[in-house]
Parts: structure tokens; C-alpha cells; sequence
């Protein structure tokens, strides 16, 4: 009896690690989607990255700080559509149409090599995922399969097929295949104006998260 109720123990937390990491992955899947109004809600109200205060909860000062920075800019905005309206600013800025040109860019593909163009080799691999798990790119928002959303949306599906414990593809697909080039992602948008942080803080958590998952 005592082992078994060590093996439903040690069950109920690879769930619960299980479904905070999979939480994780949607909500890092919204924000790099772009801003929405119910997500700046939950912002305001405190509770939207409940999940990665769960997941960093032993993972020292660095997550913390990052947190701490994240709500420190949502804590400037009174209501959720003056936050919704600076993100959706700063995604624009940084991520669609900007005058000097987009530093960091939000496919893979354009980290393949210096200048590299969308929909290269990532974008082509990215599909072929898809089809292998008979999934339909239809379904999928309008962007390129190398879009990070789209990736993390991939990652999140992965993520499910398991109960319990977190699969050795999602293990390979956080290390092998977004960890080089989020990285890089994140790195240029270290440069970007204060009043556009967010999304580095944000990219900045990604990358610890997807070291978390690469570390089981």
C-alpha cells in the first residue's frame, strides 16, 4: 500500500507538472500570436501567468525577475484596452511593419541563415509535422508553419498525446528545433526601445521555458 500510494502520488504531480507546462505553451502561443482583448483581461487581473509562477516555482531569481518585469508593464495600463492597444502597437512594431525593417523576425525560417527569406526549409519541415500527425494546416491560423505561434501550437498538440509525463518528441521539438533560433529571437529583440519590452521579457521566459521542457 505504501508504494502504491507513493506511484499515485508521484502520478498526480507528473499530471499536475504536465498540465502547467501545457498551459504554459498556450498562453506563450497567444502572446506571440498577437494581443487580444481577453488576454490583456486576465493580465489586468493577475492571473495569466499563474501557470509559470507554478513551473519556475524552484527555478531561482532569473524567471522571477522576468515575471516581476512583465507585470511591472501591465501594471502601468488602467483598463485592459489601453494594455491591449500598447501591445498591439508594439507587435506591429516589432513584428509586422517596422520603418527600419524587422530585426527580429517571427519564423524560423529567416534564422536559417544571414538574410534568410520566410518560407524556406523550416516552413517545409514544419508541414510535413503536421501532416504526420494528420493535421490539417487549414485549421491553423494564416501564417507560415514556422510562425512561432504555430510552432508552439505543434508543440502544444505533441505536448497531449501523453498523459502524465511529458513525451520524448516534445523533449527533441523544444531542444532540437526552437530552442537555436528562439534564442537568436530573443537576443535580437534584447535591443528593442523600453517602451516595447514586453515581448523581449516574454521571449525571455520562452527561452527558460523551452530549457525546462528540453530538461524534462
Amino acid at each position: 500500500p505504501e508504494l502504491m500510494d507513493f506511484q499515485n502520488s508521484e502520478n498526480k504531480e507528473n499530471n499536475e507538472n504536465k498540465d502547467a507546462v501545457t498551459t504554459g505553451v498556450e498562453l506563450m502561443c497567444r502572446i506571440f500570436l498577437g494581443p487580444d482583448l481577453d488576454s490583456c483581461r486576465h493580465m489586468k487581473e493577475g492571473n495569466y501567468f499563474q501557470a509559470f509562477e507554478n513551473i519556475f516555482t524552484e527555478s531561482g531569481a532569473e524567471s522571477t525577475i522576468l515575471l516581476d518585469n512583465i507585470k511591472s508593464i501591465i501594471n502601468k495600463f488602467d483598463t485592459q484596452q489601453s494594455l491591449f492597444d500598447h501591445l498591439n502597437e508594439c507587435y506591429v512594431r516589432l513584428f509586422v511593419n517596422a520603418k527600419e525593417g524587422i530585426s527580429a523576425p517571427l519564423y524560423e525560417s529567416c534564422y536559417e541563415f544571414e538574410n534568410a527569406p520566410m518560407m524556406g526549409k523550416s516552413a517545409v519541415e514544419m508541414t510535413q509535422r503536421f501532416k504526420s500527425k494528420g493535421l490539417s494546416m487549414e485549421n491553423i491560423v494564416h501564417e507560415p508553419p514556422d510562425h512561432l505561434a504555430i510552432e508552439l501550437e505543434y508543440l502544444f498538440f505533441v505536448l497531449q498525446e501523453t498523459e502524465g509525463f511529458i513525451p520524448n518528441e516534445a523533449v527533441s521539438f523544444a531542444s532540437e528545433t526552437m530552442m537555436p533560433w528562439v534564442s537568436v529571437f530573443n537576443q535580437r529583440l534584447k535591443s528593442v526601445t523600453d517602451e516595447c519590452k514586453f515581448y523581449f521579457f516574454a521571449s525571455s521566459l520562452l527561452v527558460l521555458f523551452l530549457e525546462l521542457i528540453s530538461n524534462r
